[in-house]
């Protein structure tokens, strides 16, 4: 199946375009109705938008953050990150396979919009800030998607800050210059 879509930063005059979106997950569906999806302070709304420009297809919102190392009553930060704070594809795309890759393993949409949101974090990395590490905290449903793109759960000595929608997720990180 071939999809096209174009990715934007979320504005304001996009809202209309987010009154059908539904991932299945209402906390996430609501974040992309809320004026917080458009708040720099919170973090950078990306969207997924058709070509047509009628409806959102995923969107995902980037913000920072660090990991620490605990090592006794110690604690060091060890590394700035890219955090993802919401990732969220719109149900009708879910499971749908746009393709293979040269292993023969299919790639679904989601993946799609997972590689939309990498290619962000290295156009970050290489052109504005340094850092480390892409950190997120996996719902049950996301799991696989991050798992299948190199994320490792994060080790019990090392450490993120949660923000209170992320408890009851799995933290996971993925080690940019780790060769």
């Amino acid at each position: 199946m071939k999809i096209n879509v174009k990715t934007e930063v979320y504005t304001s005059d996009m809202l209309g375009l987010s009154k059908d979106f539904s991932s299945g997950n209402d906390f996430l569906d609501e974040f992309i109705k809320s004026p917080d999806a458009f708040n720099d302070g919170l973090g950078k709304t990306f969207v997924w938008i058709d070509e047509k420009r009628t409806h959102i297809i995923g969107y995902y919102n980037i913000g920072v953050g660090y990991i620490d190392m605990f090592s006794g009553d110690d604690k060091y930060k060890i590394g700035g990150s890219v955090h993802l704070n919401f990732f969220a594809l719109n149900k009708k795309y879910r499971g749908i396979i746009i393709g293979q890759t040269d292993e023969g393993r299919n790639v679904k949409i989601s993946d799609r919009l997972f590689a939309d949101f990498m290619n962000n974090v290295y156009e970050i990395r290489n052109k504005y800030v340094g850092f480390s590490f892409v950190t997120l905290a996996a719902t049950e449903e996301g799991y696989s998607l991050y798992r299948r793109n190199y994320f490792d759960d994060l080790d019990e000595d090392l450490h993120f800050s949660f923000k209170d929608d992320e408890k009851g997720c799995k933290p996971m990180y993925l080690a940019l210059d780790v060769e």
